[in-house]
This record gives C-alpha cells, structure tokens and sequence, in this order.
C-alpha cells in the first residue's frame, strides 16, 4: 500500500503535548511524589539531589519542545537536543531497569521518550526536507531538453519484493511509450543473496545498522542516452540497501544521473522516510533533476507485517506459520498496480524546467 505521511501540523501538535506532559509532569512529581508513590508502590527516591537534578533536565526537554511548537522555522537544533535528551533517558532507564536497579515505575518515562524519539526524528525530517512530501505526491516537471524515450532502472532486490515492483514500473513506463534497461548493482561481498544463512543475515544487519559500505562491480548500461533515470531500494533498517547507495556513493558513476531526469521508488515494510531522503540527495548531489519520489509498504499492519518479514527470512515462504504471518510476504496487488501507474507518470511528465547545466557547463 501507498505510505500515509504524518501531516506536519500533527507533528507540532505532539511536540507540544511532549512540552506540557514534561514540564507539567515534573512539577506534579517533584512536589506530590511522597504520595503518588506511595500510592503506587514505589519506592521513594534516596538521593534527592539526583531526583531533582533528573526532574530538571526533563522539565528543560519541555521547555525545548515547547520552542520547537512554537518556532518550527527555528526548530532542527532543538529537535537534536530533543532527539539525544530523551534518547539518552530511555536507554539508560531502560539498561538500568534490564539489571534490575530500577523500579518499574520510570519505565512508563522512557516508553514515552521512546516514543517522541521517533517523532522529533519525523518531524526534522519534515521540516529540513518539505520538498519529500511535494515529491511523494506529485510529478515534478522533467527538464526541457530532447527526449529519447529511454529510461534505466537501478535497483536491488534479495527476495524478489522489489523486483515484482520493478517488473510493474517497467510495465507502466512502456505503456507510456517508453524502452526499459534495467540493471541490479552486484556486490563483490557474497553476504547480499537469497535465501542467506543466519550469520549472512547478521552481518547485513549489522553493517545496515553502522551504515558499512559496500563494494560493487562497476557499473555498465546498454544504452547512454537515457532522459529519465529511477532508482529503487528496499529499506535495511532505517536507510538504503548498501549496493545501491554505492552505486550513488562512486564519483564514476555521477554520469547516469547528471543532467537527467530522475526518480526514487522506495519498497519496504514500513520505514520508508529516511530512505527516500538518502536516494534523492543522493541524485540531487549527483546534478539530477528529481522529479519524484513515492514509497510503498509490505501489506499488513504491525506487528503482524514485521513478523512476516523474519518468518520469511527464515522459512523462505510466505504464510508461515499461519496465526502470526500474513498469507502473502511483500506488497500487495493493490499497490503493485499504483507502482504502474507511478510508471506511467513518470513517462508522461511534463518537460518545462530549464536545464542548468547546459547553461553553465562547469556545474556539471
């Protein structure tokens, strides 16, 4: 299915919730913990320099979201120091709690900061990326320059996901008059296939989660004289699969895309913003002119669609086992269709933006 996008307004509004629970909160519990505690049964604090001093760094995390509400213009550095403060308070909550230091009752706090932690990450994203949404939902105009109605897809695939989405991009953009290549970056490293073992399965994981580059063999096209250029990943983790961020990583390979039209398709089980964000800078540093930018889900809802992503990795079908996996690993028919008729439009965009590099050749 077609990602909903958390309105940036909502977002502002949970920054301000975040703002009143935190400095509301900790008023409430630095002057009515003895009875609040005792009520539910947690023990009293034995070093009140350290309670007042944690109640104090959280009621400033409220006064911060509170500027972030009412100054988003001004807001990315306060969103950091959002990010790290309650970041920080919800890991080090959390680890005290898994040694068994610590009550229960604080874990309701860093559940919260969790939370907001995904939510300030959101809404930077929003506010230092407005153009992402503009690109979600719409087709940009392409550049004004001779078309040769030939268009490359660059794109991975482990499971075949994102080749059936592939498969349908190429089918809307033929029907829109357009002749396909298609061409899958192949890393050197023999971790990136499928199906994987376990420890293969670790690894990606692990270099996703460190953002490890990988190697690949250098890249050749059938043709060079491509007006339109699209690039697909899947989403590892919270970012782009590693060999098609190479592809965009090696200078050499900047040809592709520079004075071109180009567009993002992005399949994932769910965290999609990041990943879309790294492709289009990706392309905007390497001179293309983005013109779109969509993501679609695996279908299901969480946390049923994470559990068939893990069953998947390890049964190698779909399904299994019934009661926790959905009937059908990856997108659905639904959204398989979308992904056409996102071809189709790419194919029949319009061609009115003014080509800067033809104007000022040293920029390219």
């Amino acid at each position: 299915m077609t990602v909903p996008t958390l309105p940036a307004i909502l977002l502002r509004k949970l920054c301000l919730l975040t703002a009143v629970v935190n400095m509301a909160g900790n008023v409430i519990i630095v002057f009515f913990h003895r009875p609040i505690y005792t009520w539910l049964g947690v023990p009293l604090p034995v070093d009140m320099y350290h309670f007042l001093l944690e109640s104090v760094l959280s009621f400033t995390i409220g006064v911060a979201a509170l500027l972030v509400f009412l100054h988003p213009d001004r807001a990315i550095g306060l969103l950091k120091i959002c990010i790290i403060g309650k970041g920080a308070y919800a890991v080090v909550t959390f680890t005290f709690f898994a040694v068994g230091r610590l009550h229960w009752f604080p874990l309701l706090y860093a559940a919260w900061d969790a939370v907001f932690v995904l939510i300030f990450f959101l809404y930077w994203i929003q506010l230092e990326s407005s153009d992402l949404l503009q690109l979600e939902h719409q087709t940009m105009a392409g550049l004004k320059r001779p078309n040769s109605n030939r268009a490359l897809i660059i794109g991975f695939s482990l499971t075949g996901n994102g080749a059936k989405a592939i498969e349908c991009l190429t089918e809307g953009l033929r029907t829109g008059g357009y002749e396909v290549d298609t061409i899958s970056p192949t890393p050197y490293d023999k971790i990136y296939r499928f199906p994987m073992s376990f420890i293969e399965f670790v690894k990606i994981i692990l270099r996703a989660f460190v953002r490890a580059p990988t190697r690949i063999q250098p890249v050749e096209t059938p043709n060079d004289d491509y007006d339109l250029v699209i690039v697909e990943s899947p989403t590892w983790l919270l970012g782009m699969a590693a060999p098609v961020e190479a592809v965009l990583q090696d200078p050499s390979n900047r040809r592709l895309f520079c004075g071109r039209d180009a567009a993002a398709l992005v399949v994932c089980r769910g965290a999609y913003q990041r990943t879309r964000a790294m492709i289009v800078r990706h392309l905007e540093r390497c001179g293309a002119n983005v013109v779109a930018a969509r993501s679609w889900t695996h279908q299901g809802f969480e946390p049923r669609r994470l559990m068939s992503l893990w069953f998947y990795l390890i049964f190698r079908r779909a399904g299994v086992p019934p009661l926790l996996a959905e009937p059908r690993y990856g997108l659905s028919d639904k959204s398989l269709s979308e992904i056409k008729i996102y071809g189709q439009s790419l194919a029949r965009r319009t061609r009115s933006r003014l080509d800067w590099t033809l104007i000022n050749p040293e920029e390219s």
